[in-house]
């Protein structure tokens, strides 16, 4: 993260819950069902649809899954989580990235590296943690 950026991309927590709060009226109704969903059943199939993402690095990609709900402007992002056999890694922590262009949602999608990608430009956008 560059210096003096607090996560979320250097938004406060204020506006940050107001891009979440708008996201969640603006979601199409299908991501909505797909969020809800993962949410309380813990099956994100439906909401992050590319899976795998592209990686620099296959032995040990950054990101596993990611989504895109083109009504709000939402980016969802599965994470590597902790190594469970060789060459194999548990589904880790997911984020969700607002106000994230389609046009950004498929340079995302045709990135050789997803991760830095991130690093690079959706860190800036206001973003956080899911509870999904």
């Amino acid at each position: 993260m560059p210096r003096g950026m607090r996560p979320g991309g250097g938004y406060t927590p204020e506006e940050i819950r107001e891009y979440i709060l708008q996201s969640r009226e603006d979601l199409g109704p299908r991501k909505t069902a797909a969020l809800l969903r993962a949410f309380h059943l813990g099956d994100d199939q439906t909401l992050l649809t590319e899976r795998p993402t592209n990686t620099s690095r296959p032995p040990r990609p950054r990101t596993v899954a990611a989504g895109y709900d083109y009504k709000s402007k939402t980016m969802f992002v599965r994470f590597r989580g902790e190594k469970v056999a060789p060459g194999i890694y548990q589904d880790g922590v997911g984020y969700e990235y607002y106000g994230v262009t389609r046009r950004e949602w498929d340079r995302f999608r045709a990135a050789g590296s997803p991760g830095r990608m991130i690093n690079q430009v959706f860190n800036a956008k206001p973003y956080t943690r899911a509870a999904w």
